[in-house]
């Protein structure tokens, strides 16, 4: 049997009239965190736009299956919570302001609204106004206890949000440090212990929450103390969250919560598929999930043309998803190449070149350069560039930062002897040795039509 809990002691009757008076002036504080959260919530998608965009490029380029998918559909949640919280403050903004007005126009007429002087109406109509819609006073207390409701409902939507963006942010953070460390074989069992744990704690969970577990003495208290283990996940908002939920838990009919709770998951549900489908289609240009054609492939790259691996046509902010040459149609007798260096291509070449261990008794320049010219050695030993049938064995490709967001990479210039007037194909791929496979990075088709 649990010991029962002792309640706090009630407040003074001095901080109880305080409290009044801090709730009835509370309206022009809303109104103010309203129009902020209104600013906020506007600029907030352009900013995670942004920042999922450098995940994707540095992260997800050389991954593939259902790590591509988890951090797309976690995007996708924090976008759809964006606009519900647009909407909840809006809303609350919205109705406030109504109420101040009316709160206003109280003043005015303390004695609210007389149904029996209102002109060109029938006395029938003047009394089924009256039953319909009472008087002035308890519809202006009404309208300010559902802004409150929508108020603190939005503030739900805030902490939910914020938790999203920090588990996500944890899994990152864990991933791009470990992934580097450990061998594909590690890894592995990385991500197999990661998954049984997720679902052992699952299961605990949905074991306790079996009304017959919890009416054991034994279950009462492991169901409590794996509830308080929750708190951790919360990142020091588990009071906050609590004292919402609970307060609406105590008020409101089962039936309404469970109704409630319903209608907001299908309702996110549906929005996240909307979000995800778009934000799929926007970040990767090749799928067309809602636009099929029958004839029609984009997975191939020497069959498809995209847009961000030529200089002419890709826009000044947007990332080079692999490589990039200058344009489309080349008419000069030489080619531009850029390779993109983003984090997930490092996994790889961290794996293909060991650093060397230079003596901690030299200078630090020193190893500078003896880091830089092994480096530049390594990538040049590495990459494999082929025009057509010709191959580049050693591209001299040289570091650089290219465009707005300093995206890193290697530049060199190619003047190839092979090139045929109309379309050619150039490859890059990573081949440590003659005898290991090729792993192709990109291919890029182009046209060459020389000038006259």
């Amino acid at each position: 049997m649990t010991e029962p809990t002792t309640p706090e002691p009630a407040l003074p009757p001095d901080q109880q009239e305080k409290l009044r008076e801090l709730t009835t002036q509370s309206w022009n504080l809303e109104l103010v965190i309203s129009g902020a959260a209104l600013f906020a919530m506007l600029q907030l998608p352009d900013l995670l736009d942004q920042f999922f965009d450098y995940i994707r490029y540095n992260f997800m380029s050389q991954t593939a299956g259902f790590y591509t998918i988890f951090p797309s559909l976690a995007y996708s949640m924090m976008k759809v919570t964006c606009y519900v919280l647009f909407l909840a403050f809006l809303t609350n903004f919205v109705m406030r302001a109504l109420w101040v007005g009316l709160v206003g126009l109280l003043a005015v007429y303390p004695t609210g609204v007389h149904y029996d002087r209102i002109p060109f109406t029938t006395p029938y109509a003047q009394k089924k106004m009256a039953d319909e819609f009472g008087s002035l006073d308890r519809y202006i207390l009404r309208l300010d206890q559902r802004c409150n409701i929508v108020f603190a409902v939005a503030f739900l939507f805030v902490i939910s949000l914020v938790l999203m963006a920090s588990a996500y942010l944890f899994i990152l953070v864990v991933h791009s440090v470990l992934r580097p460390l450990l061998s594909a074989e590690a890894w592995q069992y990385v991500k197999m212990g990661g998954g049984l744990l997720t679902g052992l704690f699952i299961l605990i969970g949905f074991l306790l929450s079996i009304p017959q577990v919890r009416a054991h003495p034994a279950g009462v208290i492991a169901h409590y103390r794996f509830r308080a283990l929750n708190r951790f996940f919360y990142w020091g908002m588990h009071k906050p969250f609590a004292f919402i939920t609970n307060t609406f838990y105590s008020h409101l009919p089962y039936k309404k919560i469970i109704w409630a709770i319903g209608v907001m998951i299908v309702v996110f549900m549906a929005l996240i598929l909307v979000e995800f489908t778009a934000d799929l289609s926007r970040m990767d240009r090749r799928v067309s999930t809602l636009n099929r054609r029958h004839l029609y492939t984009a997975r191939v790259d020497s069959l498809y043309l995209e847009p961000t691996a030529y200089d002419n046509q890709r826009a000044e902010a947007d990332y080079i998803d692999a490589a990039a040459i200058q344009a489309d149609v080349i008419r000069e007798p030489y080619i531009r190449l850029f390779i993109a260096y983003p984090k997930a291509l490092d996994t790889l070449l961290t794996r293909l070149s060991a650093q060397p261990d230079w003596s901690d008794t030299l200078p630090r320049t020193e190893r500078y350069r003896l880091f830089a010219d092994w480096s530049s050695q390594q990538i040049n030993r590495l990459m494999r560039i082929s025009v057509n049938d010709s191959l580049y064995t050693r591209p001299d490709l040289l570091f650089t930062k290219r465009g707005p967001r300093e995206q890193r990479g290697w530049q060199t210039v190619l003047i190839p002897g092979n090139l045929k007037i109309g379309k050619n194909n150039l490859r890059v791929a990573i081949q440590p040795d003659s005898l290991a496979k090729a792993e192709e990075l990109v291919t890029i088709p182009f046209w060459y039509v020389p000038e006259d």
